[in-house]
Formats: structure tokens, C-alpha cells, sequence
């Protein structure tokens, strides 16, 4: 199981907490270490008491769920396109169909298993990003409550990028938040999912329904709200032992988990893990149809993904406090913007083989 870190001495600390007094240096120092330990063992860490308004999360949630049960032509007036890439997708996959080291068979349901409409930063001219679109059609709340719920998000990476800086015994706990590094260029995206309810036949009993392939994130870290399970994390990079582990849904959380670029700035110190979604049902017991064959309903599931991205021009190169004479630095000097066009390429690459 992940670690569950109460974040509420951080926010408090950030002044983003209802509790006005500041947190007992105790207090602050256990979860730095728990911070730090879950990102140097897992890549990932369910967060409580993370000081986001949850009327705020409760309006996004709402107007996610009317936006995806609206009509098709509604959901696709603003597409995704190579000139825009944010809007609204029902054709990615991140995985193919394969075996584990265990021989349970994974078959991905199909490529559009999962639909999502994305959103990039409001500054469009400082991050560099195209400016937002939202569909004319959808409910009047959607666009207001997807960028409050945006903004949310912009001040809670603030809050863990203090943690993670001082995790890493950083000279400024605002080393990361510096200007040039994090502000109003970045090149955050906000990204709501809905992985419609579907039907399926089990013909084996240990196969494993994919619904979005195993990959790592490319940024600097992601804030998941997940509405369900499904999500699993694969901790060993050895894939003859490997063994997926499930992530617990808790109501009141964010899933934070570790980007590639972040893994990269600490030189393989921290790691940026495998993760996936696998198909829960809704009717654990299935529905005899032929034979030994049973019919299986995936439940529905959403979320709302947060990519932290930095400021395009960051020069990202492995952290000081990271390197040392028996781990010499690994990676050379690059733009956070290229890291992730060079990211994205490798992805494509990998899916078209």
C-alpha cells in the first residue's frame, strides 16, 4: 500500500490551511521525511487534509460527469489536433495488449476505452501554450468550475513543490517556485476522465481488463482525484519479479505520483513509477453467457488528472544534493519544454512498434 501523508503542517506552513498557526517544527519534519521517503520507494503518496476547498472539487466533479454524458457533438466541438493539444480525445492508448512475468494476460478493452477533455494554462502567451477552449454548448459551470478547480491545483503543487524542495534539502524551500522554474509560465495541464461502463466477456479467470496501458507520467509530478479503483502501481523494475499493486481510493485525497522529469532532476533518485488502469466490475460475480464464458460490466470510473509541468525554458539538470562521487550525475542539461517533446515522440514511437 502507498503512504498516506498528512499534508496539513505543509499547508499550514504555505498559510493555505483554516488552522492559522504555523506547525510545530516536529510536526513539519515528519512529513518531510514521510514525503521524502515515498518518493525515493514508491513514486507515489496519497495526500489528506491538503487544504483544497471541497466545494471546488465537488463543482468540477459535477460538471465532469454532465460534460461526458452530453451528446457527441457537444464533446467534440473542441477536439484535440496537433496545432491544439488539449480539448477533447476518446482514441488514445497507452498500452497493448501483453503478458505479465506472472502469465495473468492483460487484453485492452479498446483504444477508446477511455474518453478525456483537457485543458492547458490560462497565461497563454507567457507559457507559450495555446489559449483555452471550451465548448459552447456544454453547461454553463463548466468552464468557471474547471478553472477554479484548475487554480486549486496551481496552488496546491505550490505547496508540494515546498515539500519536495525541502524532502531534498534544497537551499530555499522555494527553490522550485523560483521565477523562470514554476510561475505563471508553466505549462500545466488539467485533464478529466471518464472511463465509460462497459461489457465484457472473462473467459480466464486471472485475466486483467487494461483501460489505460502501463506508462509513466512525463512531467514534474501529477495530482490525481480518482472516484474509484482501478489504478495500480508496478514498484519493481525487475519485470520477472514484477507485481502490480493496487491504489487505495480514498475520498477525501489527491494521488500524487512522480513525473520523468522529476526522476531525472534527482539523478534515479526518486523514481517515476509504472502505472495503469485495469478494469473493476460493476457485477463481481459476472453473468453466465456460453459455457464457462461470463459477462462482466466495467464500472464506471472518472478522475481529474493534473499534470505539473514546468515553465518550458527550465533547464532541468540533476540537483546538486543528488550527486555525489558514488552516484556522478546521469543526465545532461535540458529544457523542460524538449523533455517533454522528446517524452512524447519516444511514446509514439513505442505504441507504433
Amino acid at each position: 500500500m502507498i503512504p498516506i501523508i498528512d499534508i496539513a503542517p505543509l499547508v499550514n506552513l504555505c498559510g493555505g490551511g483554516s488552522n492559522t498557526s504555523q506547525a510545530s517544527s516536529a510536526e513539519l519534519e515528519t512529513v518531510i521525511k514521510s514525503i521524502s521517503d515515498a518518493c525515493e520507494n514508491y513514486g507515489f503518496f496519497a495526500t489528506i487534509n491538503h487544504g483544497v476547498d471541497t466545494a471546488i472539487i465537488n463543482d468540477a466533479w459535477n460538471v465532469s460527469k454532465e460534460f461526458f454524458d452530453m451528446e457527441s457533438s457537444v464533446k467534440q466541438s473542441v477536439k484535440m489536433t496537433d496545432d491544439y493539444p488539449y480539448g477533447y480525445e476518446n482514441y488514445e492508448s497507452l498500452g497493448r495488449s501483453i503478458s505479465d512475468a506472472d502469465n495473468t494476460t492483460q487484453h485492452s478493452l479498446s483504444p477508446d476505452s477511455k474518453e478525456t477533455f483537457s485543458v492547458g494554462p490560462l497565461n497563454s502567451a507567457l507559457s507559450n501554450m495555446p489559449p483555452r477552449k471550451f465548448p459552447l454548448n456544454a453547461s454553463s459551470n463548466f468552464a468557471p468550475a474547471t478553472a477554479l478547480y484548475y487554480s486549486a491545483m496551481e496552488n496546491l503543487a505550490k505547496i508540494l513543490f515546498r515539500g519536495l524542495a525541502m524532502a531534498l534539502k534544497l537551499e530555499d524551500a522555494d527553490w522550485f517556485l523560483q521565477e523562470g522554474r514554476f510561475d505563471d509560465g508553466h505549462q500545466c495541464a488539467l485533464r478529466i476522465l471518464n472511463y465509460s461502463e462497459l461489457e465484457y466477456v472473462q473467459k480466464d479467470a486471472s485475466a486483467v481488463h487494461i483501460r489505460a496501458g502501463q506508462h509513466t507520467d512525463y512531467g514534474a509530478m501529477t495530482i490525481l482525484k480518482s472516484g474509484g479503483p482501478g489504478l495500480q502501481l508496478q514498484l519493481s523494475k525487475d519485470k520477472e519479479s514484477s507485481t502490480w499493486i493496487d491504489v487505495p481510493h480514498l475520498e477525501d485525497s489527491f494521488i500524487i505520483n512522480l513525473g520523468d522529469l522529476m526522476q531525472r532532476w534527482t539523478n534515479d533518485k526518486w523514481t517515476s513509477t509504472l502505472h495503469r488502469v485495469v478494469a473493476t466490475d460493476s457485477n463481481a460475480d459476472g453473468r453466465i453467457r456460453d459455457g464457462d464464458e461470463k459477462l462482466f460490466k466495467s464500472a464506471r470510473r472518472q478522475s481529474i488528472a493534473f499534470f505539473v509541468n514546468m515553465n518550458g525554458n527550465t533547464t532541468v539538470l540533476p540537483l546538486d544534493t543528488c550527486v555525489d562521487e558514488a552516484h556522478p550525475s546521469k543526465y545532461a542539461p535540458i529544457k523542460a519544454s524538449e523533455h517533454l517533446i522528446q517524452r512524447h515522440n519516444q511514446s509514439m514511437m513505442a505504441k507504433n512498434k
